[in-house]
């Protein structure tokens, strides 16, 4: 499909050429007027006409500082055009005084012309060819009242020569026209892209640091700002600086996947930085993980119940059994608590794989707190113990609230046990929040019981690990995948005389 301009098109893509255009003509007009007033003999110029010469000249100069004024301030198609038309009949005059055709007058002509058709193609540049070759006929055969035929045909060929140059001029201005639309265009496209692309970066989860050869910073998006102490055309912090790639790196309370990614086909050196969260990634592994789990344990927890309610139906009916002995009724009590540890465990990995992806809300953690601590003293009513919290008023997270409440219970009535163990009476649970930065809060959950042994430490949060025959070992490996799945995380802190877990969260 051809593309069609308005007349108007290259007018207003070419506003230079027309401002440069209007300095050459005035420069053209004050350089005839200094070369008339110094050829006194009026040999170079104004040959025939002397006065005319002069008339036309003036008249150029004032018309050509006029058009100058107004090509700079507010160029416009129909101005433009208006002074083509008196620049050709003074050019026509000038042409008439300095002997006609063989002067180099023909030539000046042809310039405004070729102009014209390149500002205005169309039916108005054939328009200025006509005029053009009125203008000549006029001034050198009707105005003098010259016919002579070899004069005559001669301009008859300039005239045909002006509609030619006309054409060739309209046809290479489309041409033209219609590459610098295409340009035009694609440039725009391009802004358009580069804005999307700026935009989907800067509001990406991962962090993106765009460097050069020098490490120093050409572009970082939002992510990257709040993770790295960067600013824009500065150096790259030296700690990233050549850094491997998959290299975990913690920033802020966070641990980062850091990856080095060279970039071909740009300058060299350039490279980009990816920053990614490990924890996120980690929640969508978990995701999946869970997923697995959950249908390996719905097809395997029938298979194990039914014949596990049966031992322990035999179990109590061979316990009520009248001549059955103190040593053997150990023995069916024996079966009959670990048939229950067995249920408890398929009912704890039941619930781990059904557990639902979170929906977070942000939280008033001082009043939220509170809640919780009247619900778990009404769940353990029957011990004697402490229970102080210590929370900012201002202090707000994100997170899941039932899953919360199901890490804080777990982690509670853990230390509740080992502080009455260790205490009796004395047993004192402490929930202390601090705001750590714009990002992070902090929830230390403390108990005076007798701490974590050393050893042990390092497979606190390992699934079925645990130190009590009638615990299942999920508990805690439970709480860290429900703050992996909140993006946040969980650690044990050793204390003197007490036990401190830290769960590290997202502000809100």
């Amino acid at each position: 499909m051809a593309i069609r301009f308005k007349s108007t098109d290259l007018v207003v893509q070419g506003n230079r050429l027309l401002r440069l255009y209007s300095y050459y003509s005035l420069f053209l007009a004050l350089l005839l007027m200094i070369v008339d007033s110094a050829d006194r003999d009026n040999v170079i110029v104004g040959s025939d006409y002397p006065a005319i010469f002069l008339a036309a000249s003036s008249l150029y100069i004032i018309v050509a500082a006029i058009f100058a004024v107004i090509a700079n301030r507010s160029p416009d198609t129909q101005i433009a055009t208006s002074y083509m038309f008196i620049e050709i009949a003074l050019l026509s005059a000038l042409m008439l005084s300095s002997g006609g055709l063989e002067g180099g007058f023909s030539s000046l002509i042809l310039i405004p012309l070729t102009i014209a058709n390149l500002l205005a193609p169309g039916i108005l540049g054939y328009g200025v060819a006509a005029w053009t070759t009125i203008a000549v006929l006029y001034t050198l055969h009707i105005w003098p009242n010259n016919y002579d035929t070899q004069y005559l045909v001669n301009s008859g060929l300039y005239g045909m020569l002006c509609f030619v140059l006309a054409w060739v001029t309209q046809t290479l201005s489309r041409r033209l026209n219609s590459a610098l639309s295409l340009a035009s265009d694609q440039a725009t496209r391009i802004r358009r892209l580069q804005r999307f692309s700026k935009q989907a970066l800067l509001d990406l989860p991962n962090g993106i640091i765009a460097c050069d050869r020098h490490d120093d910073i050409l572009f970082f998006n939002t992510q990257a700002l709040r993770w790295f102490n960067i600013e824009e055309g500065k150096a790259l912090p030296q700690r990233l600086m050549n850094m491997p790639s998959d290299t975990v790196f913690e920033s802020k309370n966070e641990k980062l996947i850091i990856k080095r990614v060279e970039l071909n086909g740009s300058e060299p050196g350039d490279y980009l930085i990816y920053a990614e969260n490990a924890a996120r990634i980690s929640a969508e592994a978990q995701h999946f993980k869970l997923a697995s789990l959950g249908r390996l344990t719905a097809s395997i927890a029938h298979e194990i119940r039914n014949p596990l309610s049966a031992l322990r139906q035999a179990a109590q009916l061979l316990a009520e059994t009248p001549d059955m002995k103190e040593p053997e009724q150990q023995l069916t009590r024996i079966i009959e608590q670990q048939c229950m540890r067995i249920n408890r465990t398929i009912e704890d990995v039941l619930q781990l794989s059904r557990r639902h992806l979170p929906t977070q809300e942000v939280l008033r953690l001082s009043p939220w707190l509170q809640h919780f601590a009247n619900q778990f003293r009404s769940f353990s009513q029957d011990k004697t113990y402490q229970l102080n919290i210590h929370c900012p008023d201002d202090a707000r997270i994100k997170f899941d609230p039932d899953q919360l409440q199901q890490v804080l219970h777990n982690l509670c009535a853990n230390g509740l046990r080992y502080a009455l163990q260790a205490n009796g009476d004395r047993a004192r649970l402490i929930m202390i929040v601090t705001i750590n930065d714009l990002h992070n809060i902090q929830l230390d959950i403390i108990d005076n019981g007798n701490g974590v042994a050393a050893e042990q430490r390092a497979h606190l949060f390992e699934p079925f690990y645990t130190t009590e025959h009638s615990g299942t070992g999920l508990g805690l490996y439970l709480c860290r995948e429900l703050c992996e799945a909140n993006q946040a995380q969980i650690q044990y802190h050793p204390i003197p005389n007490g036990t401190c877990f830290r769960i590290i969260m997202k502000s809100a």
